[in-house]
């Protein structure tokens, strides 16, 4: 069975991904630095999603030489000019996401303009080098006040419209079908079927 290296620490982004690929028929053996004993992070430096979920593949592809995939995500509010964005995990840092969620609702209390996007870009670099980029997004808007407990991260602050729910009321079933992520790595499955 082929080996596919996930290039994360987070547990619930690991679970996650290993969660799409079984559902979409994906067999392969899924390992992740943890898995290895590999304590060694690289530094995300770069400017943009494709740039760090670059980064972060070339890392530990350098290091193991296995087919690699890697993504970097992040929350894009309107009224923060886009921002987090790439900086979603290290915005407000002394805070656990929780905090952050009610610090991003007290932040926006006065505004209307609450509209947002999940954007998340992935890196896959296959046994031979190539490396392939595929990237998946979802609309929404920033709540007034967290809802659900399902998923993770800024998932309780951002509302699907369609359904007028956060993501963490959704839960993982909607997420593991419709979220960025699973978007993203749609796209890889689909085109991956073909190198794999």
């Amino acid at each position: 069975m082929k080996k596919l290296f996930i290039a994360s620490n987070n547990a619930h982004k690991i679970d996650e991904i290993e969660t799409i690929l079984r559902q979409n028929g994906v067999d392969m053996e899924v390992t992740c630095p943890k898995e290895m004993d590999c304590h060694e992070e690289p530094e995300e430096n770069g400017q943009t999603f494709e740039e760090n979920a670059y980064i972060k593949a070339k890392f530990y592809y350098d290091l193991f030489h296995l087919p690699t995939i890697a993504d970097d995500s992040g929350i894009c509010i309107d009224y923060f000019n886009g921002g987090p964005g790439i900086y979603s995990a290290r915005f407000l840092a002394e805070l656990d996401y929780d905090k952050k969620c009610d610090r991003i609702i007290e932040m926006m209390k006065d505004t209307d303009d609450r509209g947002a996007q999940f954007v998340d870009c992935m890196c896959f670099i296959e046994e031979n080098g190539n490396v392939s980029y595929y990237t998946g997004t979802n609309e929404g808007f920033i709540a007034r006040e967290k809802a659900g407990h399902e998923g993770f991260g800024y998932d309780p602050i951002f509302v699907i419209p369609e359904y007028n729910k956060t993501e963490a009321e959704l839960g993982m079933v909607y997420k593991n079908e419709h979220s960025h992520r699973a978007k993203a790595l749609k796209k890889w499955i689909l085109d991956a079927k073909e190198k794999l």
